[in-house]
């Protein structure tokens, strides 16, 4: 029965282990009775695919690709003599993620609660891009470590709060620059299943982000210390469709479309550096704001046997962006594939490979998603 309930963690799409509901059965009975509340709510917001929208990190792991590049963009641009405008990215991620959920209720209860246990783990490449004379290229690895409380009323309705810290190293090889960045945060997640076919999933963070800079100039090396605050919102409105509902879908294999919106604002600490020049933000603005507007949808099996293949493809609207003068791209094309694969009852992995590709051919962003995910 966990392996009907596992966390899956995935990138640009998550499919939890209600997937193996037709080749394992109904949830076990409890003592007498339905199973346990605890395992109710976990099997309905893993069929809903809220828990999986929950699990993964790839809205906002864009977001911050999308602005940290946006961020060395703009310092480019302000070196005399360098290109205003015209730059481009193309970037590579290889994604580990880690999660586990512990059931604090295992018999029958009239609420649930959970403690939910995750690792991120990231290695990006940036591939050197030009702008007439000037190059942008950096390398960067991101570790973090969180903790969250999850408590259900009900089986339709799951929320939680918890804190996080990461730790993010970016070696600037277009200027031989690093930047070393720790952060704690915040978070808090509602879930709610509204009817057979729709949920919503909302999340919202809180960070505190401290950043060293290092830049070497001709005789000397320039150092700065900042603080920032970062909020993040994201919402997510996801469906769920089978053969039952739309008659051209193949047996085994569900409909799952996904319309969202996710939105960050981040203000920049004054601070001055080590040759005494003030430092506020990217291009000399104290705060930077990013807002986005997506839509995707995937076909997934939900049929027997250990291994569920899924494809999907969306669109991604920028509707803010601080850096939109700087690269000429606003919209992008969200294609994924990968598949769920059952271990064990109480473990999953997760594997994805999916891509953002702008439409104007200026922004191109790709990822492997290789997710661990246990439920006990």
């Amino acid at each position: 029965m966990l392996k009907l309930i596992a966390t899956c963690a995935l990138g640009a799409v998550t499919l939890c282990s209600a997937t193996a509901a037709k080749a394992d059965g109904p949830p076990p009975m409890g003592a007498g009775g339905p199973p346990p509340l605890s395992i109710q709510v976990l099997a309905n917001m893993g069929k809903s695919g809220l828990m999986g929208t929950m699990a993964s990190n790839d809205r906002f792991g864009t977001v911050q690709s999308r602005v940290g590049n946006g961020r060395s963009m703009a310092a480019l641009a302000g070196i005399p003599g360098n290109p205003a405008d015209g730059y481009s990215d193309d970037v590579s991620d290889l994604i580990t993620p880690l999660g586990a959920m512990l059931r604090l209720q295992k018999g029958p209860s009239e609420t649930a609660s959970y403690l939910r246990f995750t690792s991120d783990n990231r290695w990006t490449d940036s591939t050197p891009t030009q702008n007439g004379a000037t190059e942008l290229e950096s390398d960067s690895e991101a570790h973090g470590l969180g903790v969250q409380y999850l408590y259900a009323p009900n089986k339709d309705l799951l929320m939680g709060v918890g804190i996080s810290v990461d730790r993010n190293a970016i070696d600037m090889r277009h200027n031989g620059g690093t930047i070393d960045s720790e952060a704690w945060a915040l978070r808090a997640d509602a879930l709610k299943v509204l009817n057979d076919h729709w949920g919503l999933a909302m999340r919202a963070s809180w960070s505190q982000i401290t950043s060293d800079t290092s830049i070497p100039l001709p005789g000397v090396t320039m150092t700065s210390e900042q603080d920032s605050q970062r909020l993040y919102m994201q919402l997510d409105a996801v469906g769920s469709f089978s053969k039952a509902d739309i008659a051209a879908l193949p047996a085994g294999w569900i409909l799952r479309p996904n319309v969202g919106a996710a939105w960050q604002k981040t203000w920049f600490e004054q601070t001055t550096n080590s040759l005494g020049g003030t430092v506020i933000g990217p291009g000399g603005n104290a705060t930077e704001t990013y807002g986005s507007v997506y839509a995707k949808a995937s076909l997934q099996h939900v049929g027997p046997g250990k291994v569920h293949p899924f494809v999907g493809l969306g669109v991604d609207l920028e509707f803010a962006n601080s850096y939109e003068d700087l690269v000429d791209e606003s919209a992008y094309l969200n294609s994924f594939v990968g598949a769920t694969v059952s271990l064990s009852r109480q473990a999953m992995l997760n594997v994805v490979y999916g891509r953002y590709d702008g439409f104007n051919g200026n922004r191109t962003k790709q990822t492997l998603v290789v997710g661990l995910s246990m439920t006990f």
